[in-house]
């Protein structure tokens, strides 16, 4: 399950390691099977391919047999870890902490995506056409010990686990949670659960996203109050290989890794899938221990990086620094896959910004290649759909057999310029005033679009409201730095008379954390400003900006990321549904923007995809949900991160290359594989 987060890209900010640990992370971390691609193609943007595996991870480089194990990973943090209680944690740090401790039902192979055995050996959906379709699976009996040496009860343990849960509903493991029963089976598997509907990701999303509790620790204990470090002599306790062995949260942390795990039947024999993989290296963990370093900042942590006091460090390295890894030829850059995206979101409950068409011709405006090429140096790949090209089985391009990321599907709202570099500003006015929206195909303020892949229209295929413009009246434009020579009204307002005497309010982070994000939302607000559109900035400090936005959604425009969305679209229910917007300002919302209940909807195509079982009828159905979203435009997409994972490679070898986020998503794969170089027997 994804932890509660979100993240940005490149690293040189806390927003931007929050993007990696922003809400949702724990919780959208979610994946199912998928269908696979015969004919993979190669895309001209990046290195990302079309099939839906990463099927240009490495090969495995050394025989598990040759590897004695020792050595310790140093690896930095930018920001503290905020709790060792799995309930309570909700920050990445927390979560790279806390993953070696505990054992999930089914694990995602990082390579192909698939669905495989862990805790869990088999399972099985019965009753699928019902309205409450039963999941029933076997729990592994043999090899499973608690960390504190109590022995394992296979049923026992995973019924409290899933009742706990079902009881409790703790953070974000109560998102997801579609099931309302658990017991014993009486059928000849050991455990049945019962479904609140169907979930076609019920392989992953019910038995691979909750960790295994020990009921002897938890039976009757409220999970606020709890504190597994001063309760147990060597924190939490799980069936993973790892103990959290040291919590220092402003300082430091350690995992140490335990040799039981490593010895037992159940890491070297059970798992035959790993045995078998050309990816991963079975037998690991084969490091003592992993020792995390806080440093407060991206900035220091990468400079720790480069000067050798850390081996790796959390996210990919800030595009200004990838010159001096290279140049350390006992360093490098582990290549990977982004996780997720960065975005602005729009507050669509808001008018006029609940107008599809309004909140189109702000995308336009949105000067792209200044930001990927001028303030990212080429470092970030420019967004389209609310989906990692990193998770591509759903993309709207490889279910249909286009180009990822370059098809003329996936840019509708590319920067609209006149003469090449200035905004094309008469071009987004007659576009308001002629009523249009991007839906079918057509020309837009100068720029085809062939139409979705799908066929799927936008929301609206007009303009909600009657847009004009005439002399200028608000004080942001007549002080405005640049020409203003119009200013828009909305059915005869303007902005500010339809908002309560207030611009528009652009969020950003404060320019000193983030100042190419500062720039180029700058650019944006003067591009708007031209086009006759009163719009302001505010800088505002992350926890202040994520309660405005999330909590009270009370917000017009904001920066943001997720990562660790789900790899087979149930992402997209979490965000956009409008089930999850929380408007009772109580609850965490997901789905800040409010779409759904205002601004256009696609939750018949969300529901539709959401209990769709076959992978291939599956991935399709979200395909389409994720082009109507497209083009309601609740979200405008930033980019996706090119992602460049520091490493010493001159001492730990087995490093994963090519799969998503190996820093946070797929850092249990990371730490299984690597091995120290000097306790290699030749």
């Amino acid at each position: 399950m994804p932890w509660r987060r979100n993240r940005s890209r490149n690293g040189d900010s806390r927003r931007n390691f929050l993007k990696a640990s922003g809400a949702g992370a724990a919780a959208l971390s979610l994946a199912g099977c998928s269908s696979q691609d015969e004919n993979p193609r190669t895309s001209t943007r990046g290195t990302v391919k079309t099939s839906t595996t990463n099927e240009d991870a490495n090969t495995i480089d050394v025989d598990p047999n040759q590897i004695t194990p020792g050595g310790t990973l140093r690896y930095g943090l930018p920001v503290a870890p905020d709790s060792p209680n799995i309930f309570l944690a909700s920050n990445v740090a927390s979560a790279v902490g806390l993953a070696p401790v505990y054992d999930y039902g089914t694990k995602i192979d990082p390579v192909t995506f698939e669905v495989k055995p862990n805790v869990f050996t088999d399972w099985e959906l019965k009753n699928a056409t019902k309205e409450k379709p039963d999941v029933y699976f076997n729990v592994r009996k043999e090899g499973l010990k608690w960390s504190d040496g109590e022995k394992f009860k296979p049923i026992e343990d995973v019924v409290f686990t899933y009742q706990y849960i079902l009881n409790k509903e703790p953070s974000e493991f109560s998102v997801w949670k579609d099931y309302e029963k658990i017991e014993e089976a009486s059928n000849g598997w050991d455990v049945h659960i019962k479904l609140t509907k169907t979930v076609g990701t019920w392989d992953s999303s019910i038995l691979g996203s909750v960790p295994i509790l020990p009921k002897h620790k938890w039976e009757g204990v409220d999970y606020n109050n709890y504190s597994p470090m001063r309760e147990n002599e060597e924190g939490p306790v799980g069936t993973g290989p790892g103990k959290l062995t040291q919590f220092n949260p402003n300082v430091s942390m350690q995992v140490t890794f335990r040799r039981d795990y490593i010895e037992n039947t159940y890491a070297l024999n059970s798992l035959k899938w790993i045995k078998d993989h050309k990816s991963l290296i079975h037998g690991g963990p084969f490091l003592d221990g992993v020792k995390f370093t806080v440093y407060g900042g991206t900035s220091p942590m990468t400079q720790a990086f480069l000067n050798g006091k850390i081996d790796t460090h959390y996210g990919s390295v800030d595009a200004a620094q990838i010159r001096k890894v290279k140049k350390d030829d006992k360093k490098s850059l582990v290549k990977g896959y982004d996780s997720g995206f960065s975005y602005y979101g729009f507050n669509c409950r808001r008018a006029p910004l609940d107008d599809v068409a309004f909140r189109q011709a702000m995308a336009f405006m949105f000067d792209d290649r200044y930001w990927i090429t001028s303030l990212m140096g080429g470092h970030v790949i420019k967004g389209d759909y609310v989906q990692s090209p990193g998770y591509r089985a759903v993309r709207p391009e490889t279910v249909h057999g286009g180009e990822l990321l370059t098809d003329p599907q996936t840019n509708a709202f590319d920067f609209r310029s006149a003469g090449g570099k200035k905004p094309d500003i008469e071009g987004v006015r007659k576009f308001l005033t002629d009523g249009n929206v991007v839906s079918g195909p057509g020309t837009y303020v100068g720029k085809d679009f062939t139409g979705t892949f799908s066929g799927v229209k936008a929301s609206r295929s007009s303009a909600k409201y009657e847009y004009t413009f005439g002399s200028v009246k608000s004080k942001v434009l007549a002080d405005a730095n640049v020409s203003v020579d119009k200013e828009i009204r909305i059915d005869g307002q303007t902005v500010p008379e339809m908002m309560g005497g207030n611009a528009i309010t652009i969020f950003i982070d404060p320019p000193s954390e983030k100042p190419n994000e500062a720039k180029a939302i700058e650019r944006w607000k003067e591009n708007l400003l031209q086009v006759g559109i009163p719009v302001r900035t505010e800088p505002i400090e992350f926890n202040t900006m994520t309660g405005l936005v999330y909590q009270q959604e009370d917000f017009d425009i904001y920066p943001m990321g997720w990562t660790g969305i789900s790899a087979y679209g149930t992402s997209i229910e979490t965000f956009f549904h409008s089930r999850n917007t929380g408007d009772d300002h109580q609850e965490f919302a997901y789905n800040s923007t409010g779409y759904g209940v205002a601004g256009g909807s696609a939750d018949d195509l969300i529901e539709d995809a959401y209990t769709e079982t076959d992978p291939k009828a599956r991935n399709k159905k979200w395909s389409k949900a994720i082009e109507r979203i497209y083009l309601d435009m609740p979200y405008m997409v930033q980019d996706y991160a090119k992602y460049r994972w520091p490493m010493n490679t001159s001492k730990f070898g087995g490093v994963l290359t090519n799969i998503v986020d190996p820093a946070h998503v797929n850092w249990d794969a990371e730490y299984s594989n690597i091995y120290s170089k000097e306790n290699i027997d030749n």
